[in-house]
């Protein structure tokens, strides 16, 4: 089971829609670009019936080097955190045929 790639996620919508892969890569790619920029600019993103996504900034903290044993300070630094929702909770712990989402 392979990971999920921009390049399939196009394709997929290019069979799914009727759009050349050309458009349909352009549409993910700017969809990516737009998720990119509200969280770099601090807004959250919230996706209806897949989560939420929220930049962070994580405080500088104490560490362990594991290797040399020494202490070291692991600086601050910006992270974004998922929620998933509830729905996609439950299409995640679906048993196999169960219908989650009726279709629109």
């Amino acid at each position: 089971m392979g990971a999920l790639t921009k390049q399939e996620i196009a394709r997929q919508i290019s069979g799914e829609l009727g759009f050349s892969m050309r458009v349909s890569l352009q549409l993910v790619d700017e969809f990516f670009r737009q998720l990119k920029s509200s969280l770099r600019t601090g807004k959250n993103v919230k996706i209806v019936r897949f989560g939420t996504l929220k930049p962070v900034t994580r405080p500088s903290r104490r560490g362990i080097n594991p290797i040399t044993g020494k202490s070291a300070v692991i600086p601050a630094k910006r992270t974004v955190v998922f929620h998933p929702s509830r729905t996609l909770k439950r299409i995640v712990n679906a048993q196999e045929g169960e219908e989650i989402l009726p279709d629109r």
